[in-house]
Parts: structure tokens; C-alpha cells; sequence
């Protein structure tokens, strides 16, 4: 019983921040608009109708377009995320009810769980429009291993908002909340987002499963989710109070 209601409320709680963001919509519209923004200007500003294998010129030599394209979609989404991480816990703060939620009774780590799951829910669906578009202004072909893909996307986004969630917590009891939370996130997002680009930019070069798997990032992957999760819900009591 104890677990059906640990698993009820955090339902509920995750319920509560998708209908608030439905009637205001003041988080997705705006990570939505400068994702979209910054695929545009990309289109420009990179080679058209070129080949993942190709290089291109950059002031320190040249790279592979795979790397740059798949280093662009992380770092459009990094900061999207950053855009909707800083009001995780702005609906609260506005109208003075974060004392109120801090009292729901519910282990700290199931509000945690919650607010995780909704700010995964904002990134998925930045990557649902994200993907197809870089995939239509790119041309990337990846055949049967946009399920590998996908399977990337998962795990780094796993490890994206709980280190997100946690440090939004911390930000949140601060005026400058917007700038405290990039400079107290950014430091932890670092390895994952590196692996992120370079699992990525293989599958881009025509890399499968098997290509990516053998790949010591995805290893580090794996290991900073499971521990930014762990931290994050022992973590977030303390962030909180």
C-alpha cells in the first residue's frame, strides 16, 4: 500500500505540472522557439547537400561533419533544457506555494521523482520536433539505427534531468536564478554531453549498435545516470531546505 501511494501522489504531482503548462504554456513555447531558431541559422551557416563523412573547415583544422552537426543538436538541446529547467520550480515560487508543496506528504524523493519526470516529459518533446527537423535540414540517413538513437537520446536525457532537477532546486531559493543555474549545472552536464556528441556523430558517420556499444562513452553513460539519479534523490531533500 505504501508503495501504490508513494506512486499515486508523485502521478499526481507530475499531472499537476503538465496541466499548469498546458493552460500557461510559459515553459515549452519558449524551448520549443530557440530550438527551432537555432536549426535555422545552422541550415545556413553549414555546407548543403553534403555527406556525414565529409570534413569541414574550422579555425583549428577540420572536422568531420558528423561531429559538428551531432555536437549542434546537443548543444541546442543542452540549452533549451537549461531555458526549461530554470522554471521547474517557478509555478511555486510565484505564488508562494513552495512551502505548501514541501509539505505534501510524500518522501522528498518521490517530489523529485516528479518534477524529473516532468521536465523529461518538456525535453522529450523539444527532441520529438528537434530530431525531425536537423534530420529534414541535414539529411541524415540512418536507416534501422534511428532506434539506436533514440536509445542515446533516452540515456542522456535520463542523466539530463536529474542533474537538472537537482540544481534547479538549489537556484530556485536565489534571485538570479537564471544565471546560478547554468554555473552550478554545467560543470556536472560536461561528461554527459560529450558522450552524447560522440555516440552521436558515430551513428551520424554510419556507426550501429554495435559501433556505439564498444565505445567507452557509452559506459560513462550509463554509470553517470545511475549515479546523478542516485544523488539526485538523496540529494534533493537537503537542495530544498
Amino acid at each position: 500500500m505504501a508503495e501504490r501511494g508513494f506512486v499515486a501522489k508523485t502521478t499526481l504531482l507530475i499531472r499537476k505540472d503538465l496541466l499548469v503548462e498546458t493552460r500557461a504554456r510559459d515553459t515549452l513555447p519558449p524551448m520549443l522557439a530557440f530550438c527551432l531558431t537555432v536549426a535555422l541559422l545552422l541550415a545556413f551557416s553549414l555546407p548543403g547537400n553534403a555527406v556525414m563523412q565529409d570534413v569541414v573547415e574550422v579555425p583549428i583544422g577540420t572536422v568531420a561533419l558528423a561531429d559538428v552537426i551531432a555536437g549542434f543538436l546537443w548543444i541546442t538541446i543542452l540549452f533549451a533544457g537549461l531555458i526549461g529547467f530554470a522554471r521547474t520550480f517557478e509555478v511555486e515560487r510565484a505564488d508562494g506555494a513552495l512551502d505548501a508543496l514541501l509539505l505534501v506528504p510524500l518522501d522528498r524523493s518521490g517530489l523529485f521523482a516528479a518534477k524529473a519526470l516532468s521536465n523529461l516529459v518538456y525535453i522529450a518533446v523539444v527532441e520529438i520536433v528537434l530530431v525531425p527537423v536537423f534530420t529534414l535540414f541535414f539529411t541524415l540517413e540512418l536507416g534501422a539505427d534511428w532506434l539506436v538513437l533514440v536509445l542515446v537520446i533516452a540515456l542522456v536525457d535520463i542523466g539530463f534531468v536529474a542533474i537538472g532537477t537537482l540544481f534547479a532546486s538549489l537556484a530556485a531559493q536565489t534571485r538570479s536564478r537564471e544565471l546560478i543555474l547554468p554555473v552550478l549545472a554545467l560543470p556536472s552536464l560536461v561528461p554527459i554531453f560529450i558522450a552524447a556528441v560522440e555516440l552521436t556523430s558515430d551513428l551520424f558517420a554510419g556507426g550501429g549498435l554495435g559501433a556505439v556499444a564498444a565505445r567507452g562513452w557509452f559506459g560513462i553513460l550509463l554509470l553517470f545516470d545511475l549515479v546523478f539519479v542516485t544523488v539526485g534523490a538523496l540529494a534533493f531533500e537537503f537542495a530544498v531546505d
